[in-house]
């Protein structure tokens, strides 16, 4: 009886892991808030390796958030859902950062915004 008891424990173990998808990110205010330098951006499939402070995204624990886009300044305000950080700045425009991998400092970041600019960033904090 016990061995099928750990059998049904297993079963549902199973089924819990395989219903979140790999790569799902719950992210925490911990998680995010700092200054993130971007060191990799890919554009239409084209990567290109960026000196550091090329694109800087700084996160702020009161949910303030400043984008340095080469040369470009953007602030604004954030909010964290699941693993996206979604940004409105003062234009306003919506910025999507979607962490889809996250490894202590390092992070690779699928970025959107409502004007249609599309990007992957891997990047780092510090």
């Amino acid at each position: 009886m016990k061995m099928k008891n750990v059998l049904i424990l297993f079963a549902v173990l199973l089924t819990v892991i395989s219903c979140k998808k790999e790569g799902d990110i719950e992210l925490s205010n911990s998680d995010v808030v700092g200054r993130w330098n971007v060191t990799e951006m890919t554009e239409n499939g084209e990567t290109t390796e960026l000196p550091l402070g090329a694109i800087v995204v700084n996160l702020s624990s009161d949910n303030s958030y400043s984008v340095n886009f080469l040369g470009n300044s953007y602030i604004g305000t954030y909010t964290i859902e699941e693993s996206t950080v979604i940004g409105v700045t003062l234009d306003p425009i919506t910025e999507y950062f979607e962490f889809t991998s996250l490894s202590g400092n390092k992070a690779k970041i699928n970025y959107k915004n409502s004007v249609g600019d599309s990007y992957k960033f891997e990047a780092m904090k510090n």
